[in-house]
């Protein structure tokens, strides 16, 4: 199946309500990867932007995005001035920039940035733009994080790589750790 037509049968199949009520799970947690080419990032990012508003006002779907990326950048403005940022890089470099950004983006404080957001009604979370995040923070390490916090609706991770139902492959080049909470959702057949 190529990427337009999963994203269309991606769209059929969380309107459903045996999506958004969780049926068919069992006890798991219902956090699914809608992994993709990277090379068609921006199809995937515009459909996304796009779905949003038409699922609220037509089907009367919540859905919250989480842009990794952006969040990333906001905890890190919090913590540490841009001007900070760049004399770091300048005395120590940007491998020692890398670490400090790692240190200040810890799994648990992007955990509780992400459980700040959602405290309003939501029927799913979009977890986009990891592409971009990366490599301050690692998605497996977001994810394995966020069970507490999702009130038991479904999260979907946009991966721009490969999961295999076991683990991940950013970009299809780079393997994180091994995931295995998480369900692939629309496979691709090809």
């Amino acid at each position: 199946m190529i990427l337009e037509e999963r994203l269309e049968a991606f769209k059929e199949k969380i309107k459903t309500k045996d999506f958004l009520e969780c049926k068919g799970l069992g006890n798991e947690i219902p956090f699914w990867i809608f992994d993709y080419d990277p090379r068609k990032g921006l199809l995937v990012r515009d459909t996304v932007k796009k779905l949003i508003p038409v699922f609220e006002s037509k089907y009367s779907i919540k859905i919250i995005e989480i842009d990794l990326y952006k969040l990333c950048l906001e905890i890190l403005s919090q913590k540490i001035t841009e001007e900070q940022l760049i004399l770091f890089e300048k005395k120590k470099g940007s491998d020692a920039l890398l670490e400090k950004v790692k240190i200040i983006l810890k799994p648990e404080v992007v955990k509780k940035e992400i459980s700040d957001r959602l405290h309003e009604d939501f029927d799913i979370i979009f977890l986009t733009r990891i592409d971009n995040a990366w490599p301050m923070i690692r998605a497996h390490s977001v994810l394995n994080n966020l069970h507490s916090v999702t009130a038991k609706k479904p999260l979907i991770t946009f991966y721009p790589g490969k999961f295999s139902g076991l683990d991940l492959s950013l970009f299809g080049e780079f393997k994180n750790k091994n995931y295995y909470r998480a369900f692939q959702l629309m496979p691709d057949a090809s």
